[in-house]
């Protein structure tokens, strides 16, 4: 394990992680499990194995998992359409949104757009949650036909969550709490609501280059999809379970022959399968996660019996290709060198905002230096003079409808495709509201002066000798 161990640290003294959490375990149970670094990033407190981490979109799994034992119930049919237990659920095309059944919401096949997300939703209240979810999807088109494309989005397991609490007539993380984490011995496995448990560690994420504190506070509503925190010690016990352990209280939980069920594909894209909220390659069952400050990932080799997880505390793609790492490691190869110019801590997208910030506000400098320096030394005065055809044209129209169309763009379309009412609830990053903001500031300038400049005269002051 000295391999595992220091791919880990190495990796995190290389990308500033402030802690991580890893766990290996087989069908008997944990077989190593670790915490390194720290809670927060200028903290004292140390990871240890029962840490709880934010896991993101890992929660899916478990989700499909409850959904999975109602089935066994006979609580729930996964091809019956969702309008079933869910009356009031349509799109814009009802005659299309009609069709999307339980199983399509488990394989991400409804056809929902990716965007859609429930992270501005209100309240616990299923009613009052219900109510606004409707509102949303009133205008929303599907991306195709339900059943045909895998199209991944939140929404699909936020209204599992919905259903999940109409048919059980329980919340969701009571529900959750009773029939899966207590029965499978993961006692410190809850969901995010408020206050942290002790021993909790802190997110963080690169803001403009450095490592910086980063916490979002999720919606009720968003639960099913990315709301879970646990920690390495309790995850074990869930790789146990997946790899069909017999340890005390498991076979209460799902019958061995649904849980293989959820991980046989329903959908493929190239080589890789996906289904019941899984990726499914030929050897793996695989799931990640993220929250703006966490990041997470999970692999279990079904044939060979076992399975791992790491957790950070930091949201960077490094933790997935660590943890890649980690299973060449255990495969008996060596790993791949993670290397920090593969993994930039300012995206070429901030930064070519930023460069294109500055070119503005170049501009402006060069358009308006020379006139402030000629008026304030008074050598020069200066009056509006009439439009010509031309000003009027370009100067105002074309600059106009350029500056409406880039705000636009920034204001509207942006938040839109991203899945959130306003471009400063866009928290997955923060580098780029930034810098969209500071590019916003100097085009509004530079479209101001453009309309304004070409309208001063300018006349020479003549000295007059004594």
């Amino acid at each position: 394990m000295q391999k595992i161990d220091k791919e880990i640290v190495q990796n995190m003294q290389r990308f500033n992680i402030p802690g991580m959490a890893f766990v290996l375990a087989d069908e008997n149970g944990n077989v190593y499990v670790k915490g390194y670094g720290r809670n927060e990033s200028e903290g004292t407190e140390s990871v240890d194995p029962t840490t709880n981490f934010h896991i993101g979109s890992i929660s899916k799994v478990f989700t499909s998992l409850a959904i999975m034992q109602l089935r066994d119930q006979g609580l729930v049919e996964l091809d019956a359409s969702l309008t079933q237990y869910l009356p009031w659920f349509a799109t814009k095309e009802i005659s299309l949104s009609s069709h999307i059944t339980i199983r399509d919401l488990l394989n991400h096949t409804s056809g929902l757009p990716g965007r859609l997300n429930t992270h501005d939703v209100e309240g616990s209240d299923p009613d009052q949650i219900a109510s606004q979810i409707k509102r949303k999807l009133q205008q929303v088109q599907l991306v195709a036909s339900p059943g045909t494309t895998y199209e991944y989005t939140n929404m699909n397991y936020d209204l599992l969550q919905l259903l999940l609490e109409k048919v059980t007539k329980q919340s969701f993380p009571e529900y959750m709490n009773q029939h899966i984490f207590m029965p499978l011995g993961m006692n410190r496995t809850v969901y995010s609501l408020g206050d942290m448990l002790p021993n909790s560690a802190s997110g963080h994420r690169y803001i403009w280059g450095d490592i910086k504190p980063f916490h979002e506070q999720l919606s009720y509503a968003t639960l099913g999809s990315a709301g879970l925190t646990t920690n390495a010690e309790d995850f074990g016990k869930y790789i146990s379970f997946l790899l069909g352990s017999s340890s005390e209280g498991n076979s209460s939980v799902l019958r061995s022959e649904s849980l293989l069920e959820m991980h046989s594909p329903a959908i493929y894209d190239q080589s890789t399968g996906y289904g019941f909220g899984w990726e499914v390659t030929p050897n793996t069952i695989e799931k990640k996660g993220g929250l703006p400050g966490f990041t997470a990932n999970l692999i279990v080799f079904p044939n060979k019996s076992y399975g791992f997880a790491l957790l950070s505390n930091s949201k960077q793609n490094i933790t997935d290709d660590t943890n890649f790492n980690i299973s060449r490691i255990l495969a008996g190869n060596s790993p791949a060198h993670l290397s920090k110019q593969n993994f930039p801590t300012i995206t070429p997208l901030d930064k070519g905002i930023l460069m294109i910030s500055t070119l503005f506000a170049i501009i402006i400098l060069i358009m308006w230096v020379p006139t402030l320096l000629s008026w304030l030394g008074r050598k020069s005065r200066y009056s509006f003079k009439k439009p010509t055809l031309p000003i009027i044209l370009v100067c105002w129209g074309l600059n106009g409808l350029m500056l409406i169309g880039g705000f636009y763009y920034i204001y509207s379309y942006i938040p839109y495709a991203s899945g959130t009412p306003s471009l400063y609830q866009l928290t997955i990053a923060p580098d780029t509201v930034n810098g969209l903001t500071i590019l916003s500031i100097t085009y509004l300038v530079f479209s101001i002066s453009l309309a304004i400049k070409p309208l001063l005269h300018r006349t020479t002051i003549v000295s007059k000798e004594l």
